[in-house]
Protein backbone atom coordinates (compact mmCIF):
# COMPACT_ATOMS: atom_id res chain seq x y z
CA UNK A 1 0.00 0.00 0.00
CA UNK A 2 1.23 3.46 -0.97
CA UNK A 3 1.88 6.40 1.43
CA UNK A 4 -1.74 8.44 1.51
CA UNK A 5 -1.22 12.63 1.22
CA UNK A 6 -3.38 14.43 3.21
CA UNK A 7 -3.77 18.50 2.64
CA UNK A 8 -2.18 19.33 5.78
CA UNK A 9 0.82 22.02 6.30
CA UNK A 10 3.66 18.67 7.20
CA UNK A 11 2.11 14.85 6.91
CA UNK A 12 4.10 11.75 7.61
CA UNK A 13 4.06 9.22 4.95
CA UNK A 14 5.24 5.67 6.15
CA UNK A 15 5.39 3.33 3.89
CA UNK A 16 4.51 -0.82 5.16
CA UNK A 17 7.34 -2.59 5.04
CA UNK A 18 6.07 -5.09 2.61
CA UNK A 19 7.04 -2.95 -0.05
CA UNK A 20 10.78 -2.62 0.75
CA UNK A 21 10.91 -5.91 1.05
CA UNK A 22 10.27 -6.81 -2.18
CA UNK A 23 13.90 -5.57 -2.96
CA UNK A 24 16.36 -8.30 -3.26
CA UNK A 25 18.25 -5.03 -2.02
CA UNK A 26 21.57 -3.73 -4.09
CA UNK A 27 24.66 -2.79 -2.08
CA UNK A 28 28.85 -2.06 -2.34
CA UNK A 29 32.10 -4.26 -1.86
CA UNK A 30 35.50 -4.52 -4.34
CA UNK A 31 35.82 -8.34 -4.01
CA UNK A 32 33.32 -11.10 -4.62
CA UNK A 33 33.51 -12.21 -1.36
CA UNK A 34 34.54 -10.93 1.69
CA UNK A 35 34.43 -13.33 4.99
CA UNK A 36 36.14 -12.93 8.21
CA UNK A 37 35.99 -16.34 10.29
CA UNK A 38 36.61 -14.95 13.86
CA UNK A 39 33.15 -12.95 13.84
CA UNK A 40 32.39 -10.05 15.85
CA UNK A 41 33.94 -9.45 19.39
CA UNK A 42 31.28 -11.14 21.99
CA UNK A 43 31.04 -7.10 23.54
CA UNK A 44 30.32 -5.71 20.66
CA UNK A 45 27.16 -8.17 19.35
CA UNK A 46 25.81 -7.16 23.04
CA UNK A 47 25.70 -4.18 22.29
CA UNK A 48 24.28 -4.53 18.96
CA UNK A 49 21.67 -6.52 20.73
CA UNK A 50 20.65 -3.72 22.98
CA UNK A 51 20.04 -1.02 20.16
CA UNK A 52 16.46 -2.27 20.39
CA UNK A 53 17.97 -2.49 16.67
CA UNK A 54 17.49 -6.30 14.86
CA UNK A 55 20.42 -7.97 14.51
CA UNK A 56 21.19 -10.58 11.67
CA UNK A 57 23.88 -12.88 11.70
CA UNK A 58 24.92 -15.02 8.73
CA UNK A 59 23.42 -17.99 10.10
CA UNK A 60 20.40 -17.04 10.63
CA UNK A 61 17.34 -17.41 8.36
CA UNK A 62 17.29 -14.05 6.70
CA UNK A 63 20.81 -13.72 6.42
CA UNK A 64 20.75 -14.42 2.39
CA UNK A 65 17.69 -11.99 1.37
CA UNK A 66 19.66 -9.18 3.16
CA UNK A 67 23.03 -9.49 1.28
CA UNK A 68 21.43 -9.71 -2.05
CA UNK A 69 23.21 -6.84 -4.05
CA UNK A 70 21.69 -4.60 -7.14
CA UNK A 71 24.75 -6.13 -9.31
CA UNK A 72 24.76 -9.55 -9.16
CA UNK A 73 28.29 -10.44 -9.82
CA UNK A 74 29.17 -9.69 -5.94
CA UNK A 75 28.62 -11.85 -2.98
CA UNK A 76 29.07 -9.77 0.20
CA UNK A 77 28.65 -11.93 3.40
CA UNK A 78 29.04 -8.88 6.27
CA UNK A 79 29.37 -10.39 9.98
CA UNK A 80 26.26 -8.56 10.71
CA UNK A 81 22.98 -6.82 9.66
CA UNK A 82 21.77 -4.26 11.68
CA UNK A 83 18.20 -3.36 10.94
CA UNK A 84 17.22 0.46 12.76
CA UNK A 85 13.68 1.39 12.78
CA UNK A 86 14.98 5.26 13.77
CA UNK A 87 17.52 7.82 13.72
CA UNK A 88 18.29 7.07 17.32
CA UNK A 89 18.52 3.23 16.77
CA UNK A 90 21.16 4.30 14.24
CA UNK A 91 22.83 6.26 16.38
CA UNK A 92 23.20 3.71 19.16
CA UNK A 93 24.56 0.93 16.56
CA UNK A 94 27.21 3.66 15.42
CA UNK A 95 27.89 4.24 19.15
CA UNK A 96 28.59 0.19 19.51
CA UNK A 97 30.89 0.02 16.43
CA UNK A 98 32.78 3.30 17.11
CA UNK A 99 33.93 1.71 20.60
CA UNK A 100 36.00 -1.01 18.64
CA UNK A 101 38.22 2.52 17.94
CA UNK A 102 38.28 1.51 14.07
CA UNK A 103 38.74 -2.49 14.52
CA UNK A 104 35.48 -3.04 12.79
CA UNK A 105 34.15 -0.91 9.74
CA UNK A 106 30.36 0.16 9.51
CA UNK A 107 28.62 0.90 6.40
CA UNK A 108 24.97 1.71 5.68
CA UNK A 109 22.73 -0.06 3.06
CA UNK A 110 20.57 2.76 1.34
CA UNK A 111 18.61 1.76 -1.85
CA UNK A 112 20.87 -0.96 -2.17
CA UNK A 113 21.99 0.40 -6.04
CA UNK A 114 25.30 1.04 -5.84
CA UNK A 115 27.53 -0.63 -8.62
CA UNK A 116 30.10 -2.51 -6.66
CA UNK A 117 28.18 -3.21 -3.87
CA UNK A 118 30.06 -1.14 -1.60
CA UNK A 119 26.87 -0.86 0.96
CA UNK A 120 28.12 -4.07 1.99
CA UNK A 121 31.62 -3.54 2.73
CA UNK A 122 31.89 -3.03 6.43
CA UNK A 123 31.97 -6.01 8.72
CA UNK A 124 28.67 -4.19 9.85
CA UNK A 125 25.94 -3.42 7.69
CA UNK A 126 23.04 -0.55 8.17
CA UNK A 127 20.07 -2.11 6.77
CA UNK A 128 17.63 0.88 6.37
CA UNK A 129 14.62 -0.20 4.97
CA UNK A 130 12.55 0.26 8.17
CA UNK A 131 13.62 3.93 7.89
CA UNK A 132 11.47 5.26 4.76
CA UNK A 133 9.22 8.37 5.86
CA UNK A 134 8.30 10.46 3.99
CA UNK A 135 7.35 14.23 5.87
CA UNK A 136 5.48 16.78 3.14
CA UNK A 137 5.77 20.44 4.24
CA UNK A 138 3.45 22.43 1.77
CA UNK A 139 3.85 25.68 2.84
CA UNK A 140 7.69 25.36 2.62
CA UNK A 141 7.88 23.67 -0.68
CA UNK A 142 10.27 21.12 1.56
CA UNK A 143 10.02 17.37 1.92
CA UNK A 144 11.75 15.38 4.63
CA UNK A 145 12.85 11.78 3.78
CA UNK A 146 14.28 8.88 5.32
CA UNK A 147 17.43 7.34 4.24
CA UNK A 148 15.69 4.12 2.93
CA UNK A 149 13.69 5.62 0.51
CA UNK A 150 13.82 5.18 -3.30
CA UNK A 151 13.48 7.75 -5.62
CA UNK A 152 10.70 5.96 -7.39
CA UNK A 153 8.39 6.13 -4.33
CA UNK A 154 9.47 9.43 -3.45
CA UNK A 155 8.52 11.05 -6.84
CA UNK A 156 5.42 9.04 -6.67
CA UNK A 157 4.37 11.05 -3.10
CA UNK A 158 5.14 14.40 -3.91
CA UNK A 159 4.07 13.89 -7.64
CA UNK A 160 0.52 13.24 -6.37
CA UNK A 161 0.97 16.14 -4.51
CA UNK A 162 2.04 18.83 -7.34
CA UNK A 163 5.45 18.84 -6.83
CA UNK A 164 8.81 17.24 -8.34
CA UNK A 165 12.81 17.24 -8.04
CA UNK A 166 15.46 16.36 -10.59
CA UNK A 167 16.39 12.77 -10.75
CA UNK A 168 17.00 9.50 -12.69
CA UNK A 169 15.05 7.21 -14.38
CA UNK A 170 15.35 4.08 -12.38
CA UNK A 171 12.25 3.51 -9.44
CA UNK A 172 14.49 1.40 -7.52
CA UNK A 173 17.52 3.87 -6.65
CA UNK A 174 17.83 5.17 -3.17
CA UNK A 175 17.60 8.35 -2.61
CA UNK A 176 20.40 8.60 -0.43
CA UNK A 177 23.52 7.69 -2.81
CA UNK A 178 21.77 9.53 -5.33
CA UNK A 179 21.74 12.99 -3.73
CA UNK A 180 24.88 12.63 -1.79
CA UNK A 181 26.55 12.24 -5.03
CA UNK A 182 24.97 14.62 -7.56
CA UNK A 183 21.87 13.09 -8.93
CA UNK A 184 21.55 13.55 -12.31
CA UNK A 185 17.99 13.08 -14.59
CA UNK A 186 16.37 14.78 -17.87
CA UNK A 187 15.15 17.65 -15.71
CA UNK A 188 18.61 18.27 -14.21
CA UNK A 189 19.27 20.83 -17.57
CA UNK A 190 15.93 23.13 -16.41
CA UNK A 191 16.30 22.30 -12.44
CA UNK A 192 20.10 21.54 -11.19
CA UNK A 193 20.88 17.94 -10.09
CA UNK A 194 18.92 16.76 -7.11
CA UNK A 195 21.93 17.34 -4.63
CA UNK A 196 20.86 21.10 -5.41
CA UNK A 197 17.34 20.82 -3.78
CA UNK A 198 18.93 19.61 -0.60
CA UNK A 199 18.74 21.72 2.09
CA UNK A 200 19.43 20.38 5.17
CA UNK A 201 20.55 16.88 6.71
CA UNK A 202 19.99 14.84 9.42
CA UNK A 203 23.67 13.23 10.11
CA UNK A 204 24.91 10.38 12.75
CA UNK A 205 28.40 11.14 13.23
CA UNK A 206 31.04 8.60 14.77
CA UNK A 207 30.36 9.30 18.44
CA UNK A 208 26.77 8.25 17.93
CA UNK A 209 25.68 11.74 17.97
CA UNK A 210 23.04 13.64 15.60
CA UNK A 211 23.03 16.17 14.12
CA UNK A 212 20.99 18.76 11.81
CA UNK A 213 23.18 20.02 9.08
CA UNK A 214 22.63 23.27 6.87
CA UNK A 215 23.66 26.62 5.20
CA UNK A 216 22.93 28.41 8.24
CA UNK A 217 23.33 28.18 12.21
CA UNK A 218 19.51 28.40 12.22
CA UNK A 219 20.09 24.50 11.99
CA UNK A 220 20.98 22.84 15.10
CA UNK A 221 24.68 22.42 14.43
CA UNK A 222 26.97 24.47 12.23
CA UNK A 223 30.06 22.98 10.49
CA UNK A 224 30.29 24.86 7.24
CA UNK A 225 33.22 22.02 6.23
CA UNK A 226 30.83 19.58 6.97
CA UNK A 227 28.15 20.48 4.89
CA UNK A 228 30.22 21.30 1.85
CA UNK A 229 31.89 18.23 2.06
CA UNK A 230 28.44 15.77 2.58
CA UNK A 231 27.16 17.32 -0.98
CA UNK A 232 28.90 15.14 -3.43
CA UNK A 233 31.36 13.05 -1.55
CA UNK A 234 28.74 12.25 1.58
CA UNK A 235 28.22 8.25 1.06
CA UNK A 236 29.60 6.38 4.20
CA UNK A 237 32.53 9.25 4.38
CA UNK A 238 31.66 11.29 6.83
CA UNK A 239 28.97 9.75 9.23
CA UNK A 240 25.43 8.29 8.55
CA UNK A 241 23.01 10.37 6.70
CA UNK A 242 19.63 9.63 7.96
CA UNK A 243 17.36 12.15 6.51
CA UNK A 244 17.30 14.56 4.03
CA UNK A 245 14.81 17.79 3.04
CA UNK A 246 14.36 18.51 -0.19
CA UNK A 247 13.21 22.26 -1.61
CA UNK A 248 10.57 20.93 -4.35
CA UNK A 249 9.99 22.40 -7.41
CA UNK A 250 6.05 22.89 -8.99
CA UNK A 251 5.27 19.81 -11.35
CA UNK A 252 4.86 21.09 -14.85
CA UNK A 253 1.64 20.32 -16.22
CA UNK A 254 2.72 20.29 -20.08
CA UNK A 255 5.46 17.48 -20.64
CA UNK A 256 6.19 15.64 -23.67
CA UNK A 257 8.04 12.41 -23.67
CA UNK A 258 9.91 11.99 -26.50
CA UNK A 259 12.20 9.23 -28.37
CA UNK A 260 13.89 9.41 -31.96
CA UNK A 261 16.06 7.24 -33.75
CA UNK A 262 18.95 6.95 -36.49
CA UNK A 263 19.02 4.05 -38.50
CA UNK A 264 22.98 4.44 -39.61
CA UNK A 265 26.59 4.79 -38.42
CA UNK A 266 26.81 7.83 -39.92
CA UNK A 267 23.86 9.80 -39.11
CA UNK A 268 25.17 8.69 -35.40
CA UNK A 269 28.01 10.37 -35.78
CA UNK A 270 26.37 13.41 -36.82
CA UNK A 271 23.96 13.71 -34.14
CA UNK A 272 26.51 13.37 -31.49
CA UNK A 273 28.27 16.36 -33.36
CA UNK A 274 25.01 18.53 -33.91
CA UNK A 275 24.40 18.00 -29.80
CA UNK A 276 27.49 19.03 -29.11
CA UNK A 277 27.75 22.03 -31.15
CA UNK A 278 23.75 23.14 -30.04
CA UNK A 279 25.00 21.67 -26.00
CA UNK A 280 27.49 24.30 -26.01
CA UNK A 281 25.97 27.61 -27.04
CA UNK A 282 23.77 29.26 -24.37
CA UNK A 283 20.67 29.70 -26.78
CA UNK A 284 21.22 26.25 -28.74
CA UNK A 285 19.06 24.30 -26.80
CA UNK A 286 16.51 25.49 -24.08
CA UNK A 287 16.83 23.79 -21.10
CA UNK A 288 13.21 22.94 -21.02
CA UNK A 289 14.89 20.04 -23.15
CA UNK A 290 16.62 17.51 -21.48
CA UNK A 291 18.19 14.29 -23.39
CA UNK A 292 20.49 11.99 -24.23
CA UNK A 293 22.05 9.86 -27.35
CA UNK A 294 22.32 6.42 -26.67
CA UNK A 295 24.42 3.86 -28.59
CA UNK A 296 24.16 0.57 -28.36
CA UNK A 297 26.12 -2.59 -29.14
CA UNK A 298 25.91 -5.28 -31.49
CA UNK A 299 24.19 -3.35 -34.46
CA UNK A 300 21.63 -5.78 -36.73
CA UNK A 301 19.34 -4.18 -38.82
CA UNK A 302 16.68 -3.03 -38.58
CA UNK A 303 17.32 -1.42 -35.53
CA UNK A 304 17.73 1.47 -34.51
CA UNK A 305 21.63 2.60 -34.42
CA UNK A 306 21.18 5.00 -31.93
CA UNK A 307 18.52 7.14 -29.94
CA UNK A 308 18.18 10.83 -28.93
CA UNK A 309 15.70 10.42 -25.97
CA UNK A 310 14.43 12.82 -23.02
CA UNK A 311 12.07 14.78 -21.84
CA UNK A 312 10.61 18.10 -22.81
CA UNK A 313 8.52 20.75 -20.56
CA UNK A 314 6.17 21.83 -23.05
CA UNK A 315 2.88 20.85 -25.41
CA UNK A 316 3.47 18.97 -28.36
CA UNK A 317 3.66 22.35 -30.43
CA UNK A 318 6.37 24.13 -28.93
CA UNK A 319 7.82 20.95 -28.36
CA UNK A 320 8.23 20.22 -32.30
CA UNK A 321 9.62 23.70 -32.52
CA UNK A 322 12.32 23.13 -29.82
CA UNK A 323 13.09 19.50 -31.29
CA UNK A 324 13.21 20.95 -34.94
CA UNK A 325 16.84 22.90 -33.77
CA UNK A 326 18.68 19.51 -33.66
CA UNK A 327 16.99 18.16 -36.42
CA UNK A 328 17.04 20.90 -38.93
CA UNK A 329 20.89 20.97 -39.32
CA UNK A 330 20.52 17.08 -39.67
CA UNK A 331 18.14 17.22 -42.43
CA UNK A 332 20.76 19.73 -43.94
CA UNK A 333 23.06 16.89 -44.67
CA UNK A 334 20.30 14.63 -45.67
CA UNK A 335 19.36 12.89 -42.45
CA UNK A 336 16.20 12.39 -41.36
CA UNK A 337 14.97 9.86 -38.29
CA UNK A 338 14.31 6.62 -38.55
CA UNK A 339 11.31 6.73 -36.67
CA UNK A 340 10.06 10.01 -34.24
CA UNK A 341 7.85 9.44 -31.31
CA UNK A 342 6.53 11.26 -28.58
CA UNK A 343 3.79 11.52 -26.11
CA UNK A 344 2.53 14.56 -24.41
CA UNK A 345 1.06 14.51 -20.36
CA UNK A 346 -0.76 16.80 -18.29
CA UNK A 347 -0.24 14.86 -15.10
CA UNK A 348 3.63 14.85 -13.72
CA UNK A 349 2.82 10.97 -12.49
CA UNK A 350 1.95 10.12 -15.88
CA UNK A 351 5.09 11.24 -17.29
CA UNK A 352 7.32 9.88 -14.88
CA UNK A 353 5.26 6.60 -15.39
CA UNK A 354 5.87 6.64 -18.54
CA UNK A 355 9.69 6.86 -18.96
CA UNK A 356 10.12 4.94 -15.82
CA UNK A 357 7.63 2.40 -15.65
CA UNK A 358 5.82 1.81 -12.34
CA UNK A 359 7.42 4.26 -9.76
CA UNK A 360 6.90 1.45 -6.90
CA UNK A 361 8.58 -1.23 -8.69
CA UNK A 362 11.68 -2.89 -6.95
CA UNK A 363 14.82 -3.04 -8.60
CA UNK A 364 15.94 -6.71 -9.84
CA UNK A 365 19.52 -7.91 -9.66
CA UNK A 366 21.55 -8.88 -12.41
CA UNK A 367 25.41 -8.89 -13.38
CA UNK A 368 26.30 -5.51 -14.71
CA UNK A 369 29.69 -3.27 -15.15
CA UNK A 370 29.83 0.13 -15.84
CA UNK A 371 32.30 3.54 -16.21
CA UNK A 372 31.58 6.69 -16.73
CA UNK A 373 33.46 10.11 -18.27
CA UNK A 374 32.78 13.52 -17.76
CA UNK A 375 34.56 15.75 -20.29
CA UNK A 376 36.32 19.02 -19.65
CA UNK A 377 33.54 21.37 -20.97
CA UNK A 378 33.97 21.14 -24.90
CA UNK A 379 34.50 17.12 -25.48
CA UNK A 380 36.00 18.22 -28.85
CA UNK A 381 34.81 15.19 -30.76
CA UNK A 382 35.34 15.40 -34.46
CA UNK A 383 33.83 13.11 -37.18
CA UNK A 384 36.87 11.15 -36.83
CA UNK A 385 36.95 10.59 -32.86
CA UNK A 386 32.82 10.33 -32.63
CA UNK A 387 33.07 7.53 -35.09
CA UNK A 388 35.87 5.55 -33.60
CA UNK A 389 33.18 5.79 -30.25
CA UNK A 390 30.65 4.23 -31.99
CA UNK A 391 32.60 1.36 -33.64
CA UNK A 392 34.04 0.70 -30.18
CA UNK A 393 30.69 0.06 -28.55
CA UNK A 394 29.50 -2.40 -31.21
CA UNK A 395 32.08 -5.40 -29.79
CA UNK A 396 30.47 -5.12 -26.85
CA UNK A 397 27.14 -6.74 -28.29
CA UNK A 398 23.49 -5.56 -27.51
CA UNK A 399 23.68 -6.05 -24.04
CA UNK A 400 26.04 -2.90 -23.79
CA UNK A 401 25.77 0.76 -24.49
CA UNK A 402 26.94 4.09 -24.12
CA UNK A 403 24.81 7.15 -23.33
CA UNK A 404 26.01 11.10 -23.83
CA UNK A 405 23.38 12.78 -21.29
CA UNK A 406 23.50 16.11 -22.33
CA UNK A 407 24.63 18.54 -19.34
CA UNK A 408 25.29 22.30 -20.75
CA UNK A 409 25.85 24.74 -21.42
CA UNK A 410 27.74 25.68 -18.44
CA UNK A 411 25.86 29.09 -18.42
CA UNK A 412 22.87 27.30 -18.20
CA UNK A 413 20.76 27.06 -14.86
CA UNK A 414 23.12 23.73 -14.32
CA UNK A 415 25.12 26.02 -12.14
CA UNK A 416 24.85 26.09 -8.36
CA UNK A 417 21.63 26.41 -6.89
CA UNK A 418 20.35 29.70 -6.91
CA UNK A 419 18.49 29.37 -3.46
CA UNK A 420 21.12 30.02 -0.76
CA UNK A 421 22.63 26.55 0.20
CA UNK A 422 26.11 27.41 0.51
CA UNK A 423 29.13 26.15 -1.56
CA UNK A 424 29.28 22.06 -2.27
CA UNK A 425 32.20 19.49 -3.09
CA UNK A 426 30.37 18.21 -5.96
CA UNK A 427 31.77 19.90 -9.13
CA UNK A 428 30.50 18.21 -12.37
CA UNK A 429 28.87 21.34 -13.65
CA UNK A 430 31.04 22.59 -16.34
CA UNK A 431 30.81 19.22 -18.32
CA UNK A 432 29.14 19.33 -21.86
CA UNK A 433 27.79 15.34 -21.44
CA UNK A 434 27.89 12.89 -18.61
CA UNK A 435 29.13 9.57 -20.74
CA UNK A 436 28.32 6.08 -19.10
CA UNK A 437 29.23 2.76 -20.18
CA UNK A 438 26.95 0.35 -19.25
CA UNK A 439 26.99 -3.30 -20.10
CA UNK A 440 24.44 -5.90 -18.89
CA UNK A 441 25.31 -9.95 -18.66
CA UNK A 442 28.79 -9.05 -17.51
CA UNK A 443 30.85 -11.74 -16.76
CA UNK A 444 31.69 -12.58 -13.30
CA UNK A 445 34.60 -12.46 -11.37
CA UNK A 446 35.84 -16.25 -11.77
CA UNK A 447 34.22 -16.21 -15.53
CA UNK A 448 37.39 -16.72 -18.10
CA UNK A 449 35.77 -14.23 -20.17
CA UNK A 450 35.74 -11.47 -17.64
CA UNK A 451 39.00 -9.94 -18.70
CA UNK A 452 38.15 -9.73 -22.45
CA UNK A 453 34.59 -8.08 -21.05
CA UNK A 454 36.81 -5.63 -19.34
CA UNK A 455 39.13 -4.52 -22.66
CA UNK A 456 36.39 -3.98 -24.47
CA UNK A 457 34.94 -1.64 -22.55
CA UNK A 458 37.99 0.35 -21.48
CA UNK A 459 38.38 0.28 -25.45
CA UNK A 460 35.02 2.65 -25.44
CA UNK A 461 36.61 4.83 -22.73
CA UNK A 462 39.58 4.96 -24.55
CA UNK A 463 37.96 5.73 -27.32
CA UNK A 464 36.01 9.29 -25.84
CA UNK A 465 38.77 10.07 -24.27
CA UNK A 466 40.81 10.55 -27.85
CA UNK A 467 38.39 13.54 -28.54
CA UNK A 468 40.71 15.68 -25.85
CA UNK A 469 43.95 13.15 -24.48
CA UNK A 470 44.98 16.34 -22.93
CA UNK A 471 41.89 17.03 -21.11
CA UNK A 472 40.65 16.80 -16.99
CA UNK A 473 38.28 13.95 -17.78
CA UNK A 474 36.43 13.03 -14.49
CA UNK A 475 34.15 9.88 -13.58
CA UNK A 476 30.51 10.19 -12.04
CA UNK A 477 30.81 8.81 -8.28
CA UNK A 478 27.22 7.59 -8.17
CA UNK A 479 28.66 5.56 -11.48
CA UNK A 480 30.96 4.58 -9.07
CA UNK A 481 33.74 1.57 -10.88
CA UNK A 482 35.88 -0.79 -8.88
CA UNK A 483 38.29 -0.85 -11.65
CA UNK A 484 38.99 3.21 -11.73
CA UNK A 485 42.40 4.02 -11.28
CA UNK A 486 42.95 7.13 -9.54
CA UNK A 487 39.52 7.42 -8.88
CA UNK A 488 39.92 10.19 -5.94
CA UNK A 489 40.76 12.58 -8.51
CA UNK A 490 38.35 11.23 -11.09
CA UNK A 491 35.34 11.52 -8.76
CA UNK A 492 36.25 15.04 -6.86
CA UNK A 493 38.91 16.89 -8.97
CA UNK A 494 40.43 19.54 -6.88
CA UNK A 495 37.79 18.77 -3.93
CA UNK A 496 39.97 15.82 -3.44
CA UNK A 497 42.54 17.04 -0.82
CA UNK A 498 40.21 19.40 1.14
CA UNK A 499 37.22 16.12 0.85
CA UNK A 500 39.93 14.15 2.83
CA UNK A 501 41.12 16.55 5.59
CA UNK A 502 37.47 16.91 6.84
CA UNK A 503 36.95 12.76 6.45
CA UNK A 504 39.92 12.89 9.01
CA UNK A 505 38.57 15.26 11.37
CA UNK A 506 35.89 13.55 11.74
CA UNK A 507 36.10 9.96 11.49
CA UNK A 508 39.87 9.47 12.25
CA UNK A 509 39.74 6.45 13.08
CA UNK A 510 38.22 5.64 9.56
CA UNK A 511 34.75 4.00 11.08
CA UNK A 512 33.06 4.44 8.22
CA UNK A 513 34.92 2.86 5.47
CA UNK A 514 34.85 1.02 2.14
CA UNK A 515 37.43 0.48 -0.68
CA UNK A 516 36.83 3.80 -2.68
CA UNK A 517 35.91 5.85 0.39
CA UNK A 518 38.00 8.75 1.65
CA UNK A 519 40.07 7.06 3.74
CA UNK A 520 41.70 5.64 1.22
CA UNK A 521 42.12 8.03 -1.39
Amino acid sequence: MLPRVSSTAAVVLTLAHHLTALHPDPGNIRSPAAVDNDGLPISLQSCLGATGAEVVYPTDAEYANLTLPDNSNYHPHPQAIVIPKSTQEVAAIVRCVSAEQGRVTLSPRGGGHGYAAYGFSGQVVIDSSQMTDIVLNEPAQEVTVQMGQTIGILALTIGRAGYALPHGTCPGVGIAGHSLGGGWGYTSRQWGWLVDHLVSLELVDVAGRIHTLGPTTNTSDSDPDLWWALRGAGSNNFGIVTSFTYRMERAPTAITNYNIDFATHSDCVQALLTLQDLGSQPDGLPTSLGGELVITGGYTPPNAYCSFTGQYFGDPSSYNTTIQRFLAPLAQQSIQPQSTTSASFTNWVDALTDLMGPLDDPSIPQPYYAQSLLDPGTPNYTPTTASSILTAVQPAGPAAHISFDLNGPSSATNQPPQNDVGPMSFFHRKSLFLAQIYAADFPGFDDPGRKEALDTIWAISDAVRSADPEGKWHAYQNYIDPDLDNWGEMYYGANLERLKGVKERVDPNHVFDFPQGLGRA
